[in-house]
C-alpha cells in the first residue's frame, strides 16, 4: 500500500527532472564526453537525492506500519488472554454458585439473589457477612471477571459485548446483576459494574 503511493511520486519526479533538463539544454545526443559527464552528474545528483529521500520515506512508513501491527498484535494477545481467563473463572464460579452449599443448605447464587433483592439486608446480617467471607473466592473470581471485562471494553467494544453475552449465558443475567451489587456491598470496592437491571 505504501509503495503504491511512493512509486508515482518517484516516476513523476524523474520525468520532471528530465523535462527540466531537456527544456533548458535541448534534446540532442552529444559526442562530447564532458557533456555526458555533466548530464550524468546532474541526473545522478538530482535523481539520486529523490530516490534516497523516497527510500527514507518508505522505510519510515514501513516502521510506522510495523509498529502499529505489533501494537495491534499485542493488544489482540492481551484480549485473548483475558477472554481465556474469563472462561476459566466462569467455569469455577459456576460450580461455586450453583452447587448446593453445605453450610447454607442451598446454592450460593440464591443467597446472592436474596441479598440483591433486599430480602436479606446485607448491612444488618452478621451471619451473611461471615457466610460471604467464607466464600470470598467466589467474590474474588467475580471481581477478576469484572476487571477483565473492563480491560476488553476499553480496547474492543465488539469483543466486550461477546464476553458479556458469554458471562450472561453461563451464569444467568439476574445472577450477574446480583453479583455486581452484592460484591460491591460485601467488599466496598469501587469496581466497574457491567450488568444492570433492565
Amino acid at each position: 500500500m505504501v509503495i503504491r503511493h511512493i512509486i508515482p511520486i518517484i516516476i513523476a519526479s524523474i520525468f520532471l527532472v528530465l523535462f527540466t533538463y531537456v527544456k533548458q539544454f535541448g534534446f540532442s545526443l552529444s559526442p562530447s564526453h564532458s557533456r555526458w559527464a555533466e548530464f550524468g552528474s546532474f541526473f545522478g545528483g538530482v535523481i539520486g537525492s529523490i530516490l534516497a529521500f523516497s527510500t527514507l520515506l518508505y522505510l519510515a512508513l514501513q516502521i510506522k506500519q510495523q509498529t502499529k501491527e505489533y501494537r495491534d498484535s499485542r493488544i489482540e494477545s492481551e484480549i485473548k488472554q483475558r477472554e481465556d481467563s474469563i472462561l476459566m473463572y466462569l467455569t469455577m464460579l459456576h460450580a461455586k454458585l450453583f452447587e448446593k452449599d453445605s453450610m447454607l443448605g442451598y446454592p450460593l447464587s440464591e443467597l446472592i439473589l436474596d441479598i440483591h433483592d433486599n430480602e436479606i439486608k446485607y448491612e444488618e446480617s452478621t451471619i451473611i457477612k461471615i457466610g460471604l467471607s467464607a466464600r470470598a473466592e467466589a467474590l474474588v473470581m467475580w471481581t477478576n471477571i469484572s476487571g477483565y471485562l473492563s480491560f476488553i471494553k476499553a480496547r474492543n467494544e465488539n469483543r466486550y459485548q461477546n464476553q458479556l453475552i458469554l458471562v450472561s449465558v453461563k451464569i444467568g443475567y439476574d445472577v450477574c446483576v446480583a453479583l455486581d451489587t452484592t460484591v460491591k456491598k460485601a467488599t466496598g470496592l469501587n469496581f466497574e459494574q457491567h450488568f444492570f437491571l433492565q
